[in-house]
């Protein structure tokens, strides 16, 4: 009981907590509750935290460049930066690879979400370079000794493995971002509908995997958290060991059930009549132009610099590292054409957002 200005008022019960049996904690009711741990409140790891922001990237409408042009266009530029990344060596052009996926996903709206994931791609990069200087054992400048390792034998790192090491990781560096980039720039269902008149079963296929994968996830978080509230001793419960077996066998259980129901319903829709929709072609608008030629002068760069060979690097044996005024010309070029859509001026529409509902009667909404 309280008081409150001279009114006695009862207490709410429902907050109280009783020990149970064991010193588990109970509620009035008899419902278990998880114990707390003591100390501070337990957080999150920071990764887990980058993690769920990055899993929960998706197509955001906007006006700039990228996002204006249509999907097979935005996919084109997408595919013709990454392999301009995977056939070129050269660490500077990299790095200004580097920066022009930034500066388009920050022109995007992406830029958020591919710092977080820089975050993580940053230890691996790391990771790497050490692994590749361990491991590689060509190379003629030695920078350090360590002798005779378990497994790995004598272990002399070199800076040409070090180099080469730092090649793939700046790869990984461009190839992680942008592929962020492509999720966000990229309106899958337009993609889809695109691909539907010529590759019905494809788009169809791919359709309902963007649809069902994500449902799927989130069934098994759902039954991960109701097996953490089951009480100690119980199967099932957090101490448990074979409860991750419980929670996958219910996860590919629901799987197999949605996918019966996908089945009939998509049969009840004739999509097994082999008819194949059509649907006008829209015109292309000068975004859809200008990234269309940026992608093409981009593939064409990247074939010629494979050609010649004038963006190699060549890490082993022997460090050479090609600086001249054709690399430097061609380097420039790719980097310029890569950054087309952060340079373009945009359509001038505001990226959509999610707007509160009307007011309803009485004020509700």
């Amino acid at each position: 009981m309280r008081s409150t200005a001279g009114t006695v008022v009862p207490a709410d019960h429902r907050s109280q907590q009783l020990p149970g049996p064991g010193g588990d904690r109970t509620s009035a009711t008899g419902a278990f509750v998880a114990p707390r741990r003591a100390g501070r409140r337990s957080r999150r790891p920071p990764t887990d935290r980058i993690l769920d922001a990055v899993a929960g990237v998706g197509h955001r409408p906007g006006g700039d460049p990228l996002r204006a042009a249509r999907p097979a266009v935005a996919t084109a530029w997408c595919v013709a930066v990454a392999g301009a990344t995977i056939a070129v060596t050269h660490p500077l052009v990299l790095a200004a690879l580097v920066l022009a996926v930034l500066a388009v996903g920050a022109r995007a709206g992406a830029g958020a979400v591919q710092r977080r994931a820089l975050l993580l791609g940053l230890p691996l990069a790391l990771l790497v370079v050490l692994v590749n200087g361990l491991v590689v054992r060509d190379g003629l400048t030695v920078v350090a000794r360590l002798g005779h390792l378990p497994v790995l034998g004598q272990v002399d790192v070199t800076l040409e493995a070090l180099v080469s090491g730092g090649t793939l990781a700046l790869r990984l560096l461009v190839l992680l971002p942008l592929s962020l980039l492509f999720l966000v720039a990229v309106d899958p269902d337009a993609l889809l509908r695109a691909l539907r008149p010529r590759w019905p079963a494809a788009a169809l296929t791919a359709a309902l995997a963007l649809r069902v994968v994500p449902v799927l996830a989130r069934d098994g978080r759902r039954m991960a958290d109701a097996r953490a509230l089951r009480p100690p001793g119980t199967p099932g419960a957090h101490d448990d060991r074979g409860a991750r077996a419980l929670v996958a066998r219910a996860v590919v259980g629901s799987a197999l059930d949605r996918a019966g129901d996908l089945a009939a319903a998509i049969e009840l829709r004739g999509h097994g009549l082999g008819v194949r929709p059509t649907t006008p072609a829209a015109p292309w608008s000068r975004h859809d132009r200008a990234v269309a030629v940026a992608s093409a002068l981009l593939l064409a760069a990247t074939v010629v610099a494979l050609a010649t060979g004038a963006l190699r690097m060549t890490a082993l044996p022997e460090l050479d590292l090609p600086l001249g005024g054709g690399t430097l010309a061609l380097g420039g070029l790719l980097v310029v054409l890569a950054l087309v859509p952060a340079l373009l001026p945009g359509t001038g529409v505001r990226a959509a957002g999610v707007h509160p509902p009307a007011p309803g009667p009485g004020g509700d909404r």
